[in-house]
């Protein structure tokens, strides 16, 4: 960051026309490997522990309406992003994600009280659970700097752009710079359905996108 010789910066890694983004989630990772036993299902009564019946028990405990596909704006999720395993072994990941502070604090809590629960049910020595921080909202590393956010707003303006400010469902590389001391929002590109197989990006969006990087170069020695 200090070879950077910035005080403030803007990553180019949004989606829409317009879309000005300095809030994000709060992120974190979740690896649960599970030890199960294994013995013939003909003599298993009482005896076998099914590493993916499990895993399944897991998932069931946390709220479907916490999933990505039933959420949206502000609301954070839990999503299973893998899942292998035998009956003898089995490994889960999950990300955890909520653009508020407590509320996430609160998942990562409710994730442990899942996996207490099922040692309860299969043993201590079943289920290991290794929770991961990734990234936090840079939004209280930016709002002190507003000056940062209107330029943005008048580098679209000035580029007859519709500003739409609005949260990130996700991160940004300018998370991390914001927390390493540079406030840094995040601007539109024309990328749209990211992640998919239909990924494409706009020409026509992409450059409004340059002329608003312009303007900020413009506005920043005015």
């Amino acid at each position: 960051v200090k070879a950077f010789g910035a005080d403030f910066a803007y990553t180019v890694d949004g989606g829409m026309e317009g879309e000005l983004e300095y809030e994000n989630f709060n992120a974190a990772s979740a690896k649960i490997d599970i030890q199960g036993r294994n013995v013939h299902p003909g003599y298993a009564k009482d005896k076998m522990i099914n590493a993916i019946e499990v895993a399944c028990d897991l998932q069931r405990l946390l709220p479907a309406c916490q999933r990505p596909e039933h959420t949206e704006g502000y609301e954070g999720f839990y999503h299973c992003v893998g899942l292998n395993g035998t009956v003898e072994k089995a490994s889960v990941s999950y990300i955890i994600r909520d653009h508020d502070a407590d509320k996430f604090e609160q998942k990562k809590v409710f994730m442990w009280a899942c996996v207490d629960l099922l040692k309860k049910k299969y043993g201590d020595g079943v289920l290991t659970l290794t929770v991961k921080d990734q990234y936090f909202n840079m939004r209280k590393m930016v709002e002190p700097h507003p000056q940062v956010i209107d330029k943005a707003l008048e580098a679209m303006e000035r580029a007859g752009v519709k500003p739409l400010v609005r949260p990130i469902r996700g991160g940004t590389d300018g998370a991390r710079l914001s927390f390493m001391g540079l406030p840094c929002p995040n601007l539109f590109t024309g990328g749209m359905n990211f992640h998919g197989k239909f990924e494409y990006c706009s020409l026509t969006t992409m450059r409004k996108a340059q002329q608003v990087i312009l303007n900020l170069a413009q506005l920043w020695t005015e």
